[in-house]
């Protein structure tokens, strides 16, 4: 919806498809999905101190007022300078149509058209900005500004969504694991090794408390999510803690095959250790065991040999431990 800070725009990434060419010349299209409420999402959209808060098109601008009067006629104007001040202007414009939580249309003062479209799909609300380009910088620039702006836009509104939507405390108990800043990252990466798995909630970093966490404002600080049914959440705390062997997860298998998935998955950039055991690369531990395991183990005429062929394994091998 708003004019970039096109001096301070960095990478040039315009993909091909994000342009749709007319006869008379290019319409420019950003979108983005954001997890929140549509009502939400429309009322951070339009309000001058939210809006104050994501309108920006680079990390060393920001809007500084926000006037906003949204009706077919009405008139809206946000001051955008560099924090440096060495630069500003107004992006101003009037409204042409407005129908709320679905669309708007609006004519800038330099006369170009924009149009952005609120639709819901799965869960998730749509938001999609076509605009006429100027002719003073390149295409590309312009796209990754306004769609640098979206962006902003998405995290500001999910947070806020966050702390809309209080967890629903399911188990009494719930392991957390402490990484430095690749949470998210990690819960994704264990998402795609455990097929019945599924992300529940993130939460988000803010102002407070910045001297002890030393986090960035809108990133994100827990994910909650699980695995067959057992809750997890994933904390980014920070370089102070580290995982170690004490604390591991177990995995139990009723075939070699999924002890082989499993084993192939999780040390992926991590590393094979003894007896069942082994690193992920994110340094935590896990202990993929034979369902038989247990019972080897508590036959008192067995359990010396079963243990014996084990404690040579890296990969449990069922049909070995069997055996044994």
């Amino acid at each position: 919806m708003l004019v970039y800070p096109h001096q301070s725009i960095h990478a040039l990434i315009l993909k091909i498809d994000a342009m749709k060419t007319t006869k008379e010349q290019k319409i420019v299209t950003v979108q983005t999905k954001v997890d929140a409420p549509m009502d939400l999402v429309w009322k951070l959209w339009n309000t001058p101190g939210d809006i104050v808060r994501w309108s920006y098109g680079s990390e060393d601008w920001h809007t500084t007022r926000a006037e906003n009067d949204l009706r077919p006629g009405g008139k809206f104007r946000y001051r955008m300078e560099a924090k440096d001040g060495s630069q500003g202007f107004d992006f101003e414009g009037v409204y042409d149509k407005v129908i709320p939580m679905e669309r708007i249309d609006y004519t800038m003062a330099d006369g170009r058209k924009a149009t952005i479209i609120f639709s819901k799909t799965n869960g998730k609300v749509k938001i999609m900005e076509d605009f006429e380009p100027e002719k003073e910088n390149p295409v590309e620039m312009q796209h990754d500004g306004w769609q640098f702006i979206l962006n902003n836009f998405k995290r500001y509104a999910e947070v806020k969504a966050a702390f809309m939507r209080p967890p629903r405390i399911t188990h009494q108990i719930t392991p957390c694991l402490w990484f430095d800043n690749q949470a998210e990252e990690a819960v994704n990466f264990y998402a795609s090794v455990f097929k019945n798995s599924k992300i529940i909630r993130k939460t988000y970093f803010t102002k407070e408390g910045y001297e002890i966490h030393g986090q960035k404002e809108g990133s994100v600080m827990t994910v909650d999510f699980q695995i067959n049914g057992q809750p997890f959440t994933a904390l980014n705390g920070g370089p102070v803690f580290k995982f170690t062997e004490a604390i591991s997860l177990q995995v139990f298998c009723d075939t070699q095959h999924e002890i082989d998935y499993y084993w192939e998955r999780l040390t992926e950039g991590g590393e094979e250790s003894q007896c069942c055991w082994l690193k992920d690369k994110y340094g935590v531990s896990w202990q993929i065991v034979p369902s038989v395991l247990p019972g080897l183990l508590s036959d008192p005429a067995k359990a010396d040999k079963v243990l014996k062929v084990l404690y040579t394994m890296k990969k449990p091998d069922i049909e070995k431990l069997k055996r044994a």
